[in-house]
């Protein structure tokens, strides 16, 4: 397959070189290689980075036969429409200290409850020159795989994605216990005053919402609640990512949704669950994760009977490994996690309008720019019809909103400014 930009460093002595500092052989004799797109699904227009599986068949030393073996190359891009965003942001340096210095610390830590925990794919090598580079294990190799957005997660799959989360995020609320500096590079999310400018994205698309409600089959009392989130959308959100959650902060992912989590069976018995796509974390409440994934990763039907049980099981995870950790602040309560989730429900409507419909698409063209640093504004995406594509999971999620004053949040707002301005002068 020809070569791009970012590939073209690749080559027989770069492999040799990888191959013998990486498993410790001896006269590598690289007989083919190739490098091909990992995945259509993972090069979305808000790609991070170019995605790129290298093939290789080789001997050695000390394999003499041919041996097979494929890593997963990340690369910044040097050409194409996010080079500038991509020279401004440092998304790309973020995720090679997460592999390399941040989630081995966090699986040491973990270790020393007795049991080895795998976070990530490991990393092989990174490289500034001559490109940007991260190159991963090739987790397919070992029998894990990323499930069918469309189709979302199944109740098993969701129950060891929350729990693995909460060992991720135990483990990164003991370090930052520890040393408060241990994440500087990590406190701007996806929602930030300094990239207001660049997320207009998500009231833009609730207005439209409240515009086609008839055609979702959503009445006029709730399209009225709806046409008021726009003017108040990014102040929620913004509050809800630098929220203070009864002191407990963690590194979030940022972007722990089905495409960013992969499984592994065992015959039919689900076994594990990996993460990827380290590029958007941040210090946060750990319901910055939490509410984006139950927006946009379990399926519809397990979403609805399930979410309580999945926000227990998180819960109750997170409790007993910060408990083993010797975590010495005080743990929130789950009633304290799920008052903190109803304080902050204008997340879970945010998410459910604007993330949740587009994320649950094979198109990977509709993903949000949940990386505002590096979104396009060039990029065009047809919002009404994937709404009314989700219409009725859409119009299922905002009744239950509405019966517990999640959509009110618009509407307090505007009866307070009535009511200032009939007693101004």
């Amino acid at each position: 397959m020809p070569k791009t930009a970012e590939t073209k460093f690749v080559n027989s002595l770069f492999l040799t070189n990888l191959i013998q500092s990486q498993y410790g052989e001896s006269e590598v004799k690289i007989k083919v290689y190739d490098v091909e797109p990992a995945s259509a699904d993972i090069n979305d227009p808000y790609a991070r980075s170019s995605m790129n599986r290298i093939l290789i068949k080789y001997v050695s030393k000390e394999n003499p036969t041919d041996t097979v073996i494929t890593f997963v190359a990340k690369i910044k891009p040097t050409e194409g429409l996010l080079v500038e965003q991509f020279k401004k942001a440092d998304v790309f340096d973020k995720e090679i200290l997460m592999y390399k210095s941040v989630l081995p610390s966090m699986v040491t830590l973990i270790s020393k409850l007795g049991s080895v925990i795998e976070l990530s794919p490991q990393l092989i090598y990174s490289s500034e020159t001559p490109s940007d580079l991260v190159v991963l294990e090739d987790l397919t190799a070992r029998g894990y795989s990323v499930e069918n957005q469309a189709l979302g997660l199944t109740y098993d799959q969701s129950k060891m994605a929350v729990e693995k989360l909460a060992f991720f995020h135990a483990a990164s609320a003991v370090m930052l216990s520890e040393n408060g500096q241990v994440f500087t590079k990590f406190t701007k999310g996806t929602f930030h005053n300094e990239y207001k400018d660049k997320l207009s994205y998500f009231p833009d698309t609730i207005r439209t919402v409240g515009e086609i409600a008839s055609e979702l089959g959503i009445g006029q009392p709730m399209a009225d609640k709806l046409l008021k989130l726009p003017a108040k959308t990014l102040q929620k959100v913004i509050e809800s990512y630098e929220s203070d959650f009864k002191g407990l902060k963690v590194l979030n992912h940022g972007d722990f949704w089905t495409n960013n989590i992969m499984f592994k069976y065992q015959g039919n018995e689900l076994i594990d669950a990996i993460f990827v796509d380290f590029q958007n974390c941040v210090v946060g409440s750990p319901i910055i994760d939490l509410v984006y994934f139950l927006a946009s990763s379990p399926a519809y039907d397990v979403l609805e009977k399930h979410r309580d049980e999945l926000v227990f099981i998180y819960h109750e995870t997170l409790v007993l490994l910060l408990q083993k950790m010797g975590y010495m602040k005080s743990v929130p309560t789950l009633l304290e996690l799920q008052v903190e989730l109803l304080k902050h429900g204008s997340l879970q409507v945010v998410y459910a309008l604007t993330v949740s419909p587009f994320l649950r698409t094979r198109d990977a063209h509709n993903t949000p720019p949940m990386q505002p640093t590096l979104h396009s504004p060039n990029q065009s995406v047809d919002v009404k019809q994937i709404l009314r594509a989700h219409a009725p999971n859409i119009v299922a999620q905002l009744k239950a909103y509405e019966m517990i004053g999640l959509l009110d949040w618009g509407a307090h707002e505007s009866k307070i400014k009535g009511l200032m301005s009939r007693f101004q002068r």
